[in-house]
């Protein structure tokens, strides 16, 4: 039997990210119950994203949030939504070892003295609620004990969740004679955007595992959350659990019984009255940089995307004024995520993206690698305006609880804890995995990508580490670059003083970057891969090897196929199948690269990429109409990756068949007489290196774009 979750809930409305009243099919768990403001607000809306960084291991952030196939060619546009059976065992691999329960939690998280939210007594809510409800709700007071009891009727999921509803609503009117005092109401509801989610335990059901695929889409829903506040109430006694759910885990409280008459029932009975008159950042909102004047006093919380939000900036910026949000770009699923937020808006006159993520304590600001990369005169990358840093969890989300947490969690948050910034870049453009652009134009922000991306490392000596179709931009107002020799050109404009070109693009998203030779620089390895799921090298994905040029320069290449084959073309007989639709499906090519292990992409990658060619023109041939030109350049930099010198076949290193020496073994050179089976740290493939390798890609990419624009609109002007 389904579950019935639980809800805090006001005005009726839905804003569901995963799925829509209109789908064919939605996912397969039922939403979360709510508590939530009594503020209208539009869906969000439906979102082209895809996945975002997954370090340390694979997570709920790899699988995307919509990714929606045959848009436009049919009445019924098909989607692909985030399942529970693909995300749900994401979802509790993140919070395996960073959940616990506290004993102090009622009072850490609801019942805090600071929020001056003046909870009654208990014996005084539970006589008012026993007035007000009826006999039948089970809510009695012994008169031979001079004690209250509380138990439902019945534990079933059809009555029980209203029921549960009805005695919150009861200790919440308690106190409270007039509507207007009144901040929020328990209902049952279906509802993504919620102050509070629940689940109501179901007979072999993992009732944690889907309170937290709950907390995730409230996450999504509202950009602005910085904890989830959940409950789970037990199908078999009276019985029930307070969760919290935040970027480095989950704390739980203790067991509760509200049957007694113990200190328990009057815990819970305070507990429930106070949750909907918390304070924003008791429930879980950021709201210190956000300009909330023209919402009302007892609405303020910041629920969804609905509304143009202004920003304030801070006064060690450039600018001065209000940021204005004007659209949501980008949304990164997940609860032990980065939780990455993009909009486009504009400030001073200025159009600008504007990023919010839960960057890691223990990795340098993403704001300090752009600052580096202008000292360092990169080329093709985004410019930054300005950066802040807001709430950390230790202190601000979780109040310094940490403090009186088990070592092993002490240990977790003082190693992983995350602090809420933004920063602020120029120029905006579209990600070049957006549906709209034209083929020319994904050439011309690919190219400026590429070579922003090689600037950043050349020049800035830095790796970026995590390319991806939302991380290399189109712009229409191109920027000019001059460069000695990465932008190529004639041998005669390099010797005169560099190559003059106009990029349409730029690569953006330094937060897994390292700058090379730093101490997170020479310390990164297995237990630090970095990368967008489908995009990582399979050296990185599997095997831990040190992150190096060549690696991204193998997710260019996936980069390149994903744009291409994105968003599909419906085949013309779908029902005359071969062995290549069941290797690269026609309605969604490269899903084995979002849904399986890393192993499982690995072998996939390794060979149908590179080892065998049919396969890799079979995919070739899923290439969107327009895009035919793109396939030159994707044969050139598989070879450019594993070609064989002397013939035009491809390999994976022996060394990474064999196991013999080490990819990247820096200074290792084989014995007199022997033969070498392992690519040095500078080499792309077996005696061209990184600088060679670049070349070769730019140089092939740059001649599709001068193919593909009209005359006088190329990128080259020397």
């Amino acid at each position: 039997m389904a579950s019935s979750p639980l809800s805090v809930s006001g005005h009726e409305y839905v804003s569901d990210p995963i799925s829509s009243p209109s789908d064919s099919h939605t996912s397969e768990s039922t939403p979360p119950a709510t508590v939530r403001n009594s503020v209208d607000s539009a869906p969000l809306p439906a979102l082209r994203a895809l996945q975002t960084s997954t370090p340390f291991k694979r997570k709920a952030a790899s699988i995307p949030l919509s990714l929606e196939l045959d848009r436009g060619h049919t009445s019924s546009a098909k989607r692909h939504h985030r399942s529970a059976k693909h995300v749900a065992p994401l979802i509790a691999s993140e919070l395996a070892q960073v959940t616990y329960r506290s004993a102090t939690f009622p009072e850490d998280f609801l019942l805090r003295d600071s929020w001056d939210l003046h909870v009654p007594e208990a014996d005084f809510l539970l006589t008012a609620t026993a007035r007000s409800l009826p006999p039948a709700d089970g809510v009695r007071y012994h008169r031979k004990t001079g004690q209250y009891t509380c138990r439902p009727s019945t534990y079933s999921n059809a009555m029980y969740p209203e029921w549960f509803c009805r005695l919150a609503n009861a200790i919440r009117n308690a106190n409270n004679p007039t509507l207007a005092a009144v901040h929020s109401t328990w209902k049952c509801t279906k509802d993504t955007a919620p102050n509070v989610v629940g689940e109501h335990q179901s007979k072999g059901s993992q009732p944690f595992t889907q309170l937290a695929r709950y907390a995730e889409q409230v996450f999504i829903a509202q950009p602005f959350r910085t904890a989830v506040l959940g409950i789970i109430t037990s199908n078999t006694g009276p019985r029930l659990t307070f969760w919290r759910f935040d970027r480095a885990g989950a704390i739980g409280s203790m067991d509760l019984d509200y049957q007694s008459t113990s200190r328990q029932l009057h815990t819970i009975i305070r507990c429930l009255y106070a949750i909907p008159f918390l304070p924003p950042e008791a429930v879980g909102f950021h709201v210190s940089s956000i300009i909330t004047n023209h919402l009302p006093p007892e609405n303020s919380f910041p629920l969804n995307d609905s509304l143009p939000w202004k920003m304030r900036m801070s006064p060690s910026t450039l600018y001065e004024g209000e940021a204005l949000l004007n659209r949501l770009l980008f949304i990164a699923p997940g609860i032990v995520t980065r939780g990455t937020r993009v909009w486009r808006g504009t400030l001073g006159g200025t159009s600008v993206a504007i990023k919010y993520s839960w960057r890691s304590s223990t990795r340098p600001p993403e704001a300090s690698l752009y600052q580096l990369s202008a000292s360092r005169h990169v080329i093709g990358l985004a410019t930054l305006v300005a950066y802040d840093t807001y709430e950390d969890i230790t202190t601000n989300v979780r109040f310094d609880h940490a403090l009186a947490s088990p070592p092993l969690v002490d240990k977790h948050l003082k190693i992983h804890n995350r602090h809420l910034t933004r920063i602020i870049l120029t120029p905006a453009g579209r990600a070049i995995g957006g549906e709209n652009l034209s083929p020319l134009q994904v050439a011309q922000g690919l190219f400026a990508g590429l070579v922003g991306h090689a600037s950043l490392y050349f020049d800035g000596g830095i790796l970026h580490r995590d390319l991806s179709p939302h991380n290399i931009i189109y712009t229409s107002k191109p920027q000019v670059a001059v460069h000695q020799w990465i932008l190529g050109g004639t041998r005669e404009a390099v010797v005169v003083g560099g190559t003059m070109m106009h990029l349409y693009g730029a690569l953006i998203d330094l937060d897994y970057a390292i700058e090379l030779g730093s101490t997170e620089g020479r310390a990164s390895a297995a237990a630090d891969r970095t990368g967008t799921y489908p995009f990582i090298a399979m050296g990185v994905l599997s095997k831990g090897e040190i992150h190096r040029y060549r690696h991204d320069l193998e997710s260019f290449l996936y980069v390149l196929l994903w744009v291409c084959c994105y968003p599909v073309t419906p085949a013309p007989n779908p029902k005359n199948s071969n062995i290549m639709d069941h290797i690269w499906p026609p309605s969604h090519p490269l899903k084995t690269w979002i849904f399986e292990d890393e192993q499982a992409v690995t072998a996939h990658k390794g060979t149908n990429i590179v080892q065998d060619e049919e396969r890799f023109e079979a995919l070739l041939g899923r290439f969107r109409a327009g895009f035919e030109g793109f396939k030159d350049i994707a044969r050139q930099w598989r070879m450019t990756l594993w070609g064989i010198e002397g013939s035009w076949r491809c390999t994976i290193d022996p060394a990474r068949k064999r196991g013999v020496g080490g990819e990247g073994t820096d200074g290792m050179e084989p014995a007199s007489g022997e033969k070498r089976y392992w690519l040095l740290h500078n080499e792309v493939r077996m005696g061209v290196i990184d600088r060679e390798a670049f070349c070769e890609a730019r140089d092939a990419l740059r001649g599709l774009v001068e193919a593909l624009a009209p005359p006088g609109e190329g990128v080259l002007q020397n």
